[in-house]
C-alpha cells in the first residue's frame, strides 16, 4: 500500500499534476471574482443627483462631491429656460450608477441654433415652405408678388424688407417672408383699364368709370315723370 502511495504521489505523478491544476483553477476563480468586485466596486452605488436648471459650475462641483463626471452631448435652445442651464441628465435623477460613471447632460444654449437658408428662387412654393419649416424656421409667411411662373418663389425677407440670400445662416427664431408669384388684383380696376386699352387700342366705353355729371342728370330725367 506504501509503494502504492509513493507511485501515485510521486512530483511526476499524473495525479500530482492534476491536483495541482485543480488548485492553481480554485485560487484563480477565487481572485478574479474578488478582484472584479474590488474593480467594479461591487455593492458601492451612488444617486445620480438632480442637476436640471443647475449651471456647469455647479453641477461639476456637485459631481466631484459624488465621485462623478459629466460630458455635454447636447445644446437645444428654449426661451423659457434660463441660457447654460442643463436641462437633461442620463441616466435620470435617482437612479443607481457606479462611482466615477461618466453622466451625459444636455444644456439650454445660450441664442437659438442657425440654419443655411437653401436656394429657393423659382422653386415650388410649397416645396420651399416645407423645407424651412423642416430646418426649423417655424415663423414662415407668404406673400404675393407680381412676375414668373405661378406659384415658384421669386425672394425671401424678413418683415423689415430685408432680403435674405440662399446660403446664409440664419437664426432658426427669425420671421421669414417667403416672396410668391402670383396675381395681384387691383381693386380700383387699374389693370383692367389697362388691359382693354391695351388690346383694343383704345378704352371701351364700358371700361370707363361712371361720369358723376351724367349719372346726375340721369338721374333727375328719370324722376320727372313723378
Amino acid at each position: 500500500m506504501t509503494n502504492l502511495k509513493n507511485k501515485l504521489f510521486r512530483k511526476d505523478s499524473l495525479l500530482t499534476h492534476v491536483l495541482v491544476m485543480v488548485l492553481i483553477s480554485i485560487v484563480f476563480i477565487l481572485l478574479l471574482t474578488f478582484g472584479l468586485d474590488l474593480y467594479t466596486k461591487h455593492g458601492n452605488s451612488i444617486v445620480v443627483p438632480d442637476l436640471r436648471g443647475k449651471t456647469l459650475e455647479e453641477a461639476r462641483a456637485i459631481l466631484k462631491e459624488a465621485d462623478l463626471d459629466f460630458e455635454i452631448n447636447d445644446s437645444t435652445f428654449s426661451k423659457t429656460a434660463r441660457p447654460g442651464t442643463i436641462r437633461d441628465v442620463v441616466p435620470s435623477p435617482g437612479s443607481r450608477v457606479k462611482a466615477g460613471r461618466i453622466l451625459f447632460i444636455s444644456i439650454n444654449g445660450f441664442s437659438p441654433r442657425k440654419q443655411t437658408i437653401p436656394i429657393y428662387k423659382d422653386q415650388s412654393a410649397r416645396q420651399i415652405l416645407a423645407l424651412l419649416r423642416g430646418l426649423g424656421f417655424e415663423s414662415v409667411e407668404q406673400r404675393v408678388v407680381p412676375g414668373g411662373y405661378i406659384g415658384s418663389v421669386v425672394g425671401l425677407q424678413t418683415p423689415d424688407g430685408r432680403s435674405i440670400e440662399p446660403g446664409a445662416q440664419v437664426s432658426i427664431d427669425t420671421k421669414l417672408i417667403l416672396l410668391v408669384s402670383g396675381q395681384k388684383v387691383d381693386t380700383l380696376g387699374l389693370d383692367r383699364l389697362i388691359e382693354g386699352y391695351g388690346q383694343e387700342g383704345r378704352m371701351d366705353s364700358t371700361m370707363l368709370p361712371p361720369n358723376p355729371n351724367q349719372q346726375k342728370r340721369d338721374s333727375s330725367v328719370s324722376n320727372d315723370w313723378w
